[in-house]
């Protein structure tokens, strides 16, 4: 299984490889892992989870919006570069869907205010590293599949056991929105809904202005997706069934195919607690399949990137949960970086974010961006 690096990245060059010492090849953390605080790890807050502010004007992604398309951007024509299609075009992308899947449960607050805060300049850098004209759309989704009040992981000859309400093992909370609708806002891959019936926001590249500065804002309300979340908490799965058709009825549109690059982009305090196996299959394999199936004529894992806040513990430094088979078989080298400290994001929210900023500013939106050019436009 590729490893995945997990330690601080300033800026890193897209042609150098990153060294990780000479830890067991499964495993994801480096050479140590921090200590896994065990034990019940439930939220405070009702299972519904609580909405953020409603998002300003410019958005696309309503889900009565039969094209999928969104609202077009309230600006005069000609002051928003069109995409390129066609000859004489550039051979890159002509669009990128970035989805974060954000882990809601009680001990997130903090962090997902972090994230907030550290967008801008993400947005920013990514508007200034895409050609003009590139599509954007951006949509959150929660590490909640089936609700559970509770949450206790134990670790039993090296592997990880997860239990929640009623003694109840993490399969009895993977609950498939196919077979059970929950409703929940952003639960079961579903994309979040801040408050105003959008849940997710188009915006073109090049734009700038009060159209960026939407989207900035935007984000960080659907960032700031609350804390009543379940506390079995499944990052691979909702990653999943962001693509499925069973949850069009809020992603139409978002993801798309040709000349797209998709980004999928994890924040979780806790190991990945989606089934070991899903249908006969891997998990983490099960979920990236519906991805690549959504991308095939994109080429599959080529068009994909993912990466991810992440805590360093004992099960996720075993190297054999579903987030790390996902990640391993993802087309680029995935960017994981450990959760900034969480006093730091208690105390300093903004100091957590200039953190976070160095890989999503300093690596991701250039990976990103080398990605876009390497991929072929639609047609």
């Amino acid at each position: 299984m590729t490893r995945v690096c997990m330690q601080a990245i300033t800026a890193l060059a897209l042609s150098t490889t990153v060294g990780c010492g000479d830890p067991p090849a499964d495993d994801p953390f480096g050479p140590t892992t921090a200590g896994l605080t065990a034990g019940p790890s439930t939220g405070d807050d009702d299972p519904g989870m609580s909405s953020g502010a409603t998002g300003t004007a410019s958005m696309g992604g309503s889900a009565d919006e039969e094209s999928g398309g969104g609202i077009k951007l309230d600006v005069a024509a000609g002051d928003v570069p069109g995409p390129c299609v066609g000859e004489g075009c550039s051979d890159g992308c002509t669009s990128v869907d970035l989805v974060f899947v954000i882990d809601n449960s009680g001990s997130m607050g903090d962090y997902q205010a972090a994230l907030g805060l550290a967008f801008p300049a993400f947005a920013s850098t990514l508007d200034a590293s895409l050609p003009a004209g590139t599509s954007l759309h951006v949509g959150v989704t929660s590490t909640e599949m089936g609700y559970s009040g509770s949450g206790s992981t134990s670790i039993n000859n090296g592997v990880c056991t997860f239990i929640g309400d009623g003694m109840q093992p993490n399969d009895a909370f993977y609950v498939t929105p196919d077979v059970m609708d929950s409703g929940n806002n952003g639960a079961q891959g579903r994309l979040y809904d801040p408050g105003d019936g959008q849940t997710y926001y188009e915006y073109t590249i090049g734009a700038g202005g009060a159209a960026l500065a939407g989207l900035e804002s935007w984000f960080s309300s659907a960032a700031n997706i609350g804390t009543g979340g379940s506390n079995i908490e499944m990052s691979t799965a909702p990653a999943g069934w962001v693509a499925d058709a069973a949850n069009d009825a809020t992603n139409a549109g978002f993801i798309r195919d040709e000349g797209s690059v998709l980004v999928v982009f994890f924040m979780q305090d806790e190991p990945d607690q989606t089934p070991l196996m899903i249908d006969g299959q891997l998990g983490g394999l099960a979920m990236l399949d519906k991805l690549i199936a959504a991308k095939a004529g994109c080429g599959g894992t080529d068009c994909i990137i993912a990466g991810g806040f992440l805590d360093e513990n004992a099960c996720s430094g075993t190297g054999n949960l579903p987030l790390d088979d996902f990640l391993a078989n993802v087309g680029e080298t995935p960017i994981v970086q450990a959760l900034p400290d969480d006093n730091l994001a208690e105390d300093d929210p903004q100091a957590a974010a200039d953190e976070m900023n160095m890989v999503l500013s300093g690596t991701l939106a250039e990976v990103i961006a080398q990605t876009c050019e390497q991929i072929g436009p639609v047609g």
